[in-house]
């Protein structure tokens, strides 16, 4: 799986950061059907983020925030793919230091043990 940072920043119409503020992270795969990830708070610097893991394929991101009292709404979206050499590629980085691990620790037991059958 690759794992996705997701970030959105809001401000107002002069580029101030809107804090404590509710913002929807999306995702859909068929830019049609959207399912919500999770919903954050923007920071003082109006950031919210999140995380998201896909396998491979084009998955699409949506960032809402839904208004309120003083604000209208607003949304920004986003298209991420990952190929499947990439996906194969961090499993293999995933996995590649305990398969090391496992065959230097293979190594040494047949070392040791090879070393208790010749006496």
């Amino acid at each position: 799986m690759v794992r996705l940072k997701l970030t959105a920043k809001l401000t107002d119409a002069e580029g101030n950061p809107l804090a404590g503020k509710p913002i929807e992270f999306y995702k859909s795969y068929d830019k049609v059907t959207y399912t919500l990830i999770e919903t954050k708070t923007t920071n003082t610097e109006g950031i919210a983020e999140t995380t998201d893991e896909i396998m491979f394929g084009t998955v699409h991101y949506k960032a809402r925030f839904p208004g309120d009292e003083t604000y209208e709404s607003s949304e920004a979206e986003a298209s991420y793919t990952v190929s499947v050499e990439a996906f194969f590629m961090s499993i293999l980085n995933m996995f590649l230091p305990w398969l090391l691990l496992f065959l230097i620790l293979a190594t040494l037991l047949r070392a040791v043990t090879g070393k208790r059958e010749r006496r």
